[in-house]
Parts: structure tokens; sequence; C-alpha cells
């Protein structure tokens, strides 16, 4: 039965459960839900009040003693649990009332006789309505906080999926970029500025559906289109993605951009190693000590023994993209430095 929310917790406590209540809203003072639960229980042990109940995104647990009338109107005190900010209550029917599922059976209007007047330092006041309990009404609530639960695993998804999803495409486009870039000396022609739409799947698998106006997955596209929305955010802050049957539709841009690296260190051949040494700055005189010594990228040591004399001190010079070695030139340092002397380039 409903009223079994009106329990004994012990042989001293009754409390009651309301499923909602009202409040005026603050910018039109008409009637709106304030929160999904609200209860009173009372003590006859200690003689004192509980209130429970949320507000917003905080909960507040009040516990309160009968201070006595002021002008008709019943006037409790105490403080709130968390904090311990003083609280104080006003009601124009005895709060004892409350225990027995006094409230509101409408919610069109406030009835004056069910107001709860509640003031706590710090947060301010609240004027709280508890709506009458009813099978019909509780298990509308029972609905609410189901679709509300299923929102918000709907709304969790997107958030784990979401940017996987588009860090994944971005990637794997760039590397498709990177790709024609060495394939064809340094010239990039069949990627430009294009939109996609993509769908991404609990085992993390994604699939392009459209890119531009070329659809690429029908199938996909119509369940985009007419498949049940679970969760779309209202405010997107530069997310285009929707859950629909438990996958991510999402879309994005892509330009390529290539950002070509420039490197540079000196070298030098050590007659007694029988190697390059390579150290951290162009050449200059203070350099060579081994606080400066690195260790070289296996390419440009490969391309190092293959082209330059094992002798003498020089400064390499080369360029990357994506970590791939892209051009490399040497200057050969002595009574007159050499231009620099190209080794290795892409573009040839």
């Amino acid at each position: 039965m409903v009223l079994s929310a009106y329990a004994q917790k012990s042989t001293s406590i009754k409390a009651f459960e309301y499923p909602d209540y009202l409040c005026p809203n603050p910018y039109t003072g008409k009637p709106i839900y304030g929160g999904n639960t609200l209860e009173i229980s009372y003590s006859e042990k200690k003689n004192s009040y509980g209130m429970e109940f949320r507000y917003g995104y905080v909960k507040y647990s009040l516990s309160l003693s009968y201070k006595g009338m002021d002008n008709g109107r019943y006037v409790y005190t105490g403080f709130e649990i968390g904090n311990m900010a003083e609280a104080i209550v006003m009601t124009s029917t005895k709060l004892s009332r409350f225990l027995d599922n006094y409230g509101q059976m409408q919610s069109e209007t406030f009835e004056k006789d069910k107001l709860i007047e509640l003031h706590i330092s710090g947060s301010g006041s609240l004027s709280v309505y508890p709506i009458k309990d009813t099978l019909e009404r509780r298990k509308r609530i029972e609905e609410k906080v189901a679709k509300q639960k299923a929102e918000n695993a709907a709304r969790n998804k997107l958030e784990e999926l979401y940017l996987y999803g588009v860090q994944y495409l971005q990637d794997s486009l760039k590397q498709q970029v990177v790709k024609e870039f060495f394939d064809n000396a340094g010239e990039v022609k069949s990627f430009n500025f294009h939109t996609y739409i993509a769908v991404i799947d609990t085992n993390k698998q994604i699939t392009v559906i459209q890119k531009d106006e070329v659809v690429l997955n029908a199938k996909l596209q119509n369940e985009q289109l007419h498949g049940k929305i679970e969760y779309e955010p209202s405010s997107t802050s530069g997310k285009t993605a929707k859950v629909v049957n438990s996958k991510v539709f999402f879309s994005m841009t892509f330009h390529p951009k290539l950002k070509i690296k420039e490197h540079e260190c000196s070298v030098l051949y050590d007659k007694k190693e029988n190697s390059y040494l390579y150290f951290k700055y162009p050449y200059r005189s203070s350099l060579w000590n081994d606080s400066n010594q690195i260790e070289a990228p296996k390419e440009i040591r490969k391309i190092v023994e293959d082209n330059i004399v094992k002798k003498g001190k020089y400064s390499l010079y080369w360029k990357t993209v994506d970590e791939k070695l892209v051009s490399l030139s040497y200057v050969k340092h002595g009574i007159v430095d050499t231009v620099p002397i190209e080794v290795y380039s892409i573009y040839k």
C-alpha cells in the first residue's frame, strides 16, 4: 500500500516520505516541482523533527524542535546536520500533520495550509508544499526516475565514447595524410577540408557513415536519422553527437595540417671509439663535453655513417613530419665552413 510510506523506523521514530514537493519558480513565482522526495520524521525520544529533501543538486537534512507560535504560525528551530548551519521552519499547520500524508493533490496552485517555510543560514529561504502520495503519483515518479537513470547512462556513454571516437578518427585520417605526403614526395592532393559523420559502438568500433555529401553507409545513416534517441545534449559545447540504440553518432570536421619540425645537433668522429658522437646544439667551441652528448635517432645515425667522412666536426640539420624524416643536411666545420650539403630528402 502507498501509505506504507508512513513507517515506524523504530519504536520511537515516525516518518513519512512524500514523492515530491512544489516550490515557487524564482522568476515567476508559479508552482514548480522541487525535488524527487521529501521526508519528514519525528523522534518521540528526542521530541524533535527531522526533514530531508533535495533542492537542485544539494541535499539538506534538518534537525528541528518546536519553539512556539509567531503570528499564528508554528515555529521550529534547529540546524542543518551537514554543516551545522542555523535553521528555522514555520508552518501554518502543525508539522506533526505532515507525518500522515498531508500534501497537495494538485500542482497548479499553492495551498496555504500545506506551506512549510524554511530558512537555512548561508543557503537562503525556500517555500515547500508537499505533494500527496498516491499510487498513480508514485508510478509517475518511478517512471521519471527510471527515465532519468536511462538518460544518465546514455550521457555517460556519450562522454566515454565521443572523445575517443573523434580522436581515433582524427588520428586515422592524419596517418593517411602522412602516408600520402611521404608517398608523393611531400604533396597531399586527395585530402582537403571535409566533414565526416561517424558512429562508435560500445566495442569502440568506428564506422564512417558520410563524407561531406557522400553517403558511405545507408543503413547506419537511416539508424542515425530515425532511430530512438536515448540522449542528445541540449547544449553541445562544441559536441555534435547523440546516443541512438546504444551507439554514439557524431560529426566532425578534418583539415590536414602537417607540422614540419626542425631539429639540429652537432656530430664528430671519435677515432678512439671508432664511432660518431652527437651533441645537443650546432657546432661551437664550448660544445664538446659529456653533459651535452645525446643519442641521435637511428635513421639519422645510419645516414651519417653512410655519407659523412670519418673526420672533422659537423652541424646537422633535419626536418620531420610525425617523427618521420623529411630531409637531412650537414655543414662541415674547419678553417672555412662549407655550405649546407643535403644528404637526404623525400622531395627528390
